[in-house]
């Protein structure tokens, strides 16, 4: 993680277009070159960011995402800003579209076709380990070669067994928490995310799966 002070970061963010920011300030930027900087602040004195920065954790997941065939953002650089409590990733941003906007105003037909497999890759993540606790439509990008990729990696853990069942239920009640979401998934599409799923994992885990579904969906 190379240091870098408040005047070098004013320098980077020159010509950069804002894309997400809080009430703190800058998150999310496009820089002239077409990179993205995400930037993390740490909130208090003590706290768990200093041994796990979530700049290196967002830059380790994609590197293990990669690992695993699994579609995510190329790491340019990992910054830290000690004078302002920051510290950031620099990265290569996935092109295509996330699913949520996608499916705004999508036909029926697309939409259906793109839930089962959507379910099918959800399937794929849990049996490979990846247990995302940010998972929404929003962080879902579908690539123009027809692959799915992840964004907003920080909130991601990895391990070398598929998940458990408990965190699969967890990991389904997080994805149903906005309302447009639920719509899709666990309404208007259920059976579709439902059937998707069940293609890329065993009888047991499909059957957990929708029941799962009807519980947190409802």
């Amino acid at each position: 993680m190379k240091t870098i002070s408040e005047t070098e970061l004013q320098a980077l963010l020159l010509e950069a277009t804002p894309i997400e920011s809080d009430g703190l300030g800058l998150k999310v930027a496009r820089l002239k070159d077409g990179s993205f900087l995400k930037l993390y602040r740490r909130k208090r004195i003590i706290s768990s960011a200093l041994l796990s920065p979530p700049a290196k954790r967002f830059a380790q997941n994609a590197t293990k995402l990669q690992s695993l065939d699994i579609a995510a953002p190329d790491i340019e650089d990992l910054l830290s800003i000690p004078s302002l409590n920051l510290n950031g990733v620099r990265y290569i941003p996935l092109p295509g579209d996330t699913l949520r906007s996608r499916w705004e105003g999508a036909q029926d037909a697309q939409i259906a076709e793109e839930v089962q497999r959507f379910g099918a890759f959800l399937a794929r993540l849990h049996n490979s380990g990846v247990y995302f606790r940010s998972l929404h439509l929003g962080n879902v990008i579908l690539l123009p070669d027809g692959r799915f990729g992840l964004i907003d990696l920080s909130d991601m853990w990895i391990s070398r067994k598929a998940l458990s069942r408990q965190r699969r239920a967890r990991n389904l009640k997080h994805i149903l928490r906005y309302p447009e979401d639920i719509r899709w998934l666990a309404v208007e599409h259920r059976d579709d995310w439902v059937r998707g799923y069940a293609s890329a994992s065993s009888d047991t885990e499909a059957a957990r799966f929708a029941e799962n579904l009807v519980r947190f969906g409802a």
